[in-house]
């Protein structure tokens, strides 16, 4: 399947399961460490192996990237929550 109707699947399935869905930003998401937050073409060793240049972790490429999105997606729901409205007095 093509990208974008991968994405139309998604939304109609968490649609559907009255499931909560948030976008996230996914670039650099593969260049990036998941631990220690190191931004680096380089880390993406190959299509399957990421290594730090900053910390050393290594780890499966995808893996690292899918731990990237979550955090993206954790802080975008988080965000969402929480009241923007001030205290009153």
């Amino acid at each position: 399947w093509a990208f974008a109707q991968l994405g139309d699947f998604i939304v109609y399935k968490a649609k559907r399961a009255g499931v909560p869905l948030v976008y996230v930003d996914p670039a650099y998401t593969s260049q990036t460490c998941c631990e220690c937050q190191h931004i680096d073409k380089r880390n993406r060793v190959d299509q399957g192996l990421f290594i730090c240049r900053g910390c050393g972790v290594v780890a499966h490429a995808d893996r690292n990237a899918s731990h990237n999105i979550a955090a993206r997606g954790a802080a975008v729901w988080t965000a969402g929550r929480e009241s923007r409205v001030p205290a009153t007095p």
